[in-house]
C-alpha cells in the first residue's frame, strides 16, 4: 500500500512537471497573444489616423472641387460675355464702315456736282469769249 501510494504519488509528481510546464507554455503564449493584441491595437489606432487623415483630405479635396466648378461657370460666363461683345463689335464695325462709306459717297457725288457745276460756267464763259473774238 505503500508502494501504491508511492507510485500515486510519484504520478502525481509527474502530472503536476507536466501541468506546470503546460502552465509556462500557456503563459507564454498568452504573452505572445497579449503582444499581439497590443500590435493590432497600435496598428488600429494609426489606422484610424489615417482614416482620419484621408477624410479630412477628401473634405478639402471637395471643397476645392466645389471652387473649381464655381470659378469654371464665372469662366464660362465670362467667355459668353466676350463673344456677346465680339458679335456686336463685328455687327456694328460692318455698319460703322457702311456709314462712312456713304459719307464718302456724298461727300464725292456733292465735289462732282460742283466741278461739274464749275466746269459748265467755265465752258459758257469760254463759249462767250469765242463768240466775242468771232464777232
Amino acid at each position: 500500500m505503500e508502494k501504491q501510494i508511492l507510485e500515486i504519488l510519484l504520478d502525481l509528481r509527474d502530472e503536476m512537471k507536466e501541468v506546470r510546464t503546460d502552465m509556462k507554455e500557456f503563459r507564454s503564449e498568452l504573452k505572445t497573444t497579449q503582444a499581439d493584441v497590443r500590435s493590432i491595437r497600435s496598428d488600429l489606432k494609426t489606422t484610424q489616423a489615417d482614416v482620419r487623415s484621408i477624410r479630412s483630405d477628401l473634405k478639402t479635396t471637395q471643397a476645392d472641387v466645389r471652387s473649381i466648378r464655381s470659378d469654371l461657370k464665372t469662366t464660362q460666363a465670362d467667355v459668353k460675355d466676350i463673344k456677346e461683345t465680339v458679335n456686336r463689335i463685328e455687327v456694328s464695325q460692318t455698319e460703322d464702315v457702311i456709314a462712312v462709306l456713304k459719307v464718302t459717297k456724298q461727300q464725292t457725288e456733292s465735289e462732282f456736282h460742283y466741278l461739274n457745276t464749275r466746269l459748265t460756267d467755265i465752258d459758257k464763259r469760254v463759249f462767250n469769249l469765242e463768240n466775242r473774238v468771232e464777232r
